[in-house]
């Protein structure tokens, strides 16, 4: 491969980082929409539309974080002077638990537990990445 088109690649990825970080400020908005949905129907005793929503919300998770994983990863090689801040990890590994309890709530059937995490720690979760991370993603564009 010649340096042109490496260097057109990684221009390439790079902006298609920065676009999927401009696309993750709906996503976030989509997914929190849902969680909603979600408790609303566990709320109303829906248990047939909840556990439909509820694998629903579990797949846009698992697709968040690997978009999120992805374009951390495309900027750490295209932008090295980038480096990871210690509170982005810290919601990265609270992210990655409350996806864990989620599951064990789920298959001990606690839907209680179930929606105080949808609501007080995923929902939340969520709302920092939109307000912090992504903010401090997108900033990255003007280096």
């Amino acid at each position: 491969m010649t340096s042109l088109n490496k260097d057109s690649k990684n221009n390439s990825s790079l902006n298609l980082a920065f676009e999927s970080i401009e696309s993750c400020f709906g996503y976030v908005d989509y997914i929190t929409a849902q969680i909603h949905k979600l408790i609303e129907n566990y709320n109303q005793g829906n248990m047939d539309l909840a556990n439909q929503n509820f694998v629903e919300v579990i797949e846009l998770m698992d697709l968040y974080i690997q978009l999120v994983s992805r374009v951390y990863r495309v900027l750490r090689v295209e932008i090295p002077t980038m480096h990871k801040d210690e509170s982005i990890q810290k919601l990265e590994i609270h992210l990655l638990s409350v996806m864990k309890a989620l599951l064990q709530a789920k298959e001990k059937n606690d839907t209680i537990m179930l929606c105080d995490l949808l609501e007080y720690e995923l929902a939340d979760n969520l709302t920092q990445w939109k307000i912090k991370v992504l903010p401090e993603l997108k900033k990255l564009k003007n280096y």
